[in-house]
């Protein structure tokens, strides 16, 4: 196996150095993640090695090509996240850490083998949703749970061995404190709203 240090050039070396100057002040000015994805996403060049050199600094991989309807909530940044290129990711999904959702290796996959994560879904740590999958709007998907078939709507995935199990009007919005993360922004919440107990 070939170092990746002996396929640069002096020119690639320098291109990657003055990526890694220019992440800093390209930060400032788009606000983490959502932000310069958005940038890249519009600009490409400079900003979209920029990108991938963000994602990469918490050992993650969400290529530029993956689709989200709205900003994801990441309660813990993109530590360990691997997201497959023709992913589809939903409105309000909350993605916690070391989250895989890949590609099906052992059959072709393309733009028709695209995998859907559904509106308001939950994706606890260290779950893996490999192959084609479409998660349905409204399900929650335990941690460490491997999803490798469809999910109906408003199903909860559970481990050992995982199971799916039916549920009314899931609560998917990550909250912290009187705030929770709500179409792209955190957004102050009452308790009674969540709880119905008032």
């Amino acid at each position: 196996m070939q170092s990746e240090f002996f396929g640069l050039t002096v020119r690639g070396l320098l291109g990657a150095f003055l990526v890694k100057l220019l992440l800093p002040f390209v930060l400032l000015k788009y606000k983490e993640f959502w932000g310069l994805r958005q940038a890249a996403l519009r600009r490409g060049g400079v900003l979209a090695k920029c990108y991938h050199a963000y994602v990469a600094r918490y050992g993650a991989s969400v290529p530029l090509s993956v689709k989200f309807d709205g900003p994801p909530c990441l309660p813990h940044s993109l530590y360990g996240i691997f997201i497959a290129q023709f992913a589809h990711i939903g409105k309000n999904v909350t993605i916690m850490q070391q989250v895989t959702i890949g590609e099906d290796t052992f059959k072709p996959s393309g733009t028709d083998a695209r995998r859907y994560i559904g509106d308001n879904v939950f994706i606890g740590a260290g779950a893996k949703i490999i192959g084609g999958v479409i998660v349905g709007a409204n399900c929650r998907i335990g941690a460490n749970c491997c999803v490798y078939s469809d999910m109906p709507p408003n199903t909860v995935a559970v481990n050992q061995p995982t199971r799916f199990i039916q549920k009314n009007n899931l609560y998917n919005f990550f909250k912290s404190g009187d705030r929770e993360f709500r179409d792209g922004e955190w957004v102050r919440i009452d308790v009674c709203d969540t709880q119905g107990t008032c």
